[in-house]
């Protein structure tokens, strides 16, 4: 049987990918060894009467474009804020509650700290300023100056509008790609507790210190995303992350794609017209082929009977993906409670990320404290509860 498109893997990124082709009028499968789509974007009961998003948890990043572009919220998508985008909870003092509107934050901080909150201000506008320039830049390919008329133009066009944003723009840009979150926030702010809630925005799922150099961009990433028209902001899927892969698979059978699930891909070998995909089930033929799984799979272990540019290969095998995540689902008598905000009838704090980073040095000990020994004697710790 012959595809213009196979998609291999099943979760949220290649059913993204596969309902667009399918949308332009391409004949599209998706391959999925699982016996369910979804990847890290599904919901499991973990415990008799307990359910919960397995691995990804909660949403940002999740580009408007696609949920309008694909129709989710007619597919059953639903995605509500939090009631609060974090909490920090102290073993002194009154901990810090981080609101999500500019005035209600202000004031929090300024609870702590009236310089941090008069500072807040002008971080989130030199955030806003790189944002501009730099999200828009996500959606695009690379731009290739060296490869022809047509690159070079591309270039030219964003060097323009670049500068059309103005140099401060640009120089925080280039400022926030180089240097680390620890010392920008270090030059920022005086609290603890507001630079550690920070900080962990440049540490989650990266192995490293906010310290190390390189991680301001971590943290830049986290504020690209958006909820309800609130750029920054996070919340949860109603009826958890596989609600979201759930939604993006009816969209794309909708538009004619194949899913088929329960099929491990064993080889993709090329052809003459394209590639054979060789599943545990079948040989599937296609004129081309998308990877939904990680490169070193695909092009290491997959992909057969193809010559890889030397480069290119030396660049996959040295890929480095680790990370220092460790998730733990629980299913609990009662809702926290805090010695900083007492009580165990649901607040709003129940409902943010509670984050245990009460400084930037607690999180750069707890980086070397994991490549001494593998584990952290005290480790960064976010705790989400969607249901409250």
């Amino acid at each position: 049987m012959q595809f213009d498109l196979i998609v291999v893997g099943g979760g949220h990124n290649g059913l993204v990918c596969a309902a667009y082709a399918a949308d332009a009028g391409l004949r599209v499968a998706v391959v999925e060894r699982q016996e369910r789509v979804g990847g890290a974007a599904i919901t499991e009961e973990f415990h008799p009467g307990f359910r919960n998003s397995a691995a990804s948890y909660t949403v940002s990043l999740l580009e408007p474009a696609i949920i309008r572009d694909l129709g989710l919220a007619a597919e059953g998508l639903r995605i509500v804020p939090r009631p609060l985008d974090n909490f920090v909870p102290a073993l002194e003092g009154p901990g810090l509650e981080l609101p999500g509107s500019r005035a209600e934050l202000h004031a929090a901080i300024a609870g702590l700290s009236r310089r941090d909150a008069d500072a807040y201000a002008r971080f989130a506008d030199e955030l806003e300023r790189v944002i501009r320039l730099v999200r828009p830049l996500l959606a695009q390919a690379p731009v290739a100056p060296l490869q022809g008329f047509a690159e070079l133009r591309r270039a030219l066009v964003l060097a323009s509008r670049s500068l059309a944003l103005g140099p401060r723009a640009v120089r925080s840009t280039l400022e926030l790609f180089r240097r680390s979150a620890g010392h920008w926030l270090d030059a920022l702010f005086e609290g603890d507790l507001l630079k550690g809630a920070l900080g962990f925005d440049s540490i989650v799922g990266h192995f490293a210190s906010p310290y190390t150099r390189g991680s301001a961009y971590l943290l830049l990433h986290h504020a690209f995303g958006e909820v309800d028209g609130r750029r920054g902001a996070w919340g949860h899927a109603l009826g958890g992350m596989g609600a979201i892969s759930d939604a993006l698979a009816r969209a794309a059978v909708q538009r004619g794609v194949e899913i088929r699930t329960g099929e491990a891909v064993e080889q993709i070998v090329p052809a003459a017209d394209g590639f054979e995909v060789v599943t545990s089930a079948r040989t599937l033929a296609g004129r081309t082929v998308a990877g939904a799984v990680h490169p070193k799979l695909l092009f290491l272990d997959l992909l057969q009977g193809a010559t890889l540019p030397r480069k290119f290969r030396q660049r996959i095998e040295g890929w480095r993906s680790e990370s220092a995540s460790f998730r733990m689902n629980l299913a609990l008598s009662e809702l926290p409670d805090f010695r900083c905000l007492p009580g165990t009838t649901a607040a709003r704090h129940h409902g943010a990320g509670i984050l245990i980073t009460p400084s930037l040095r607690y999180l750069d000990r707890a980086f070397k404290d994991a490549v001494a020994s593998g584990m952290s004697a005290r480790p960064v710790v976010e705790l989400v509860i969607p249901s409250v």
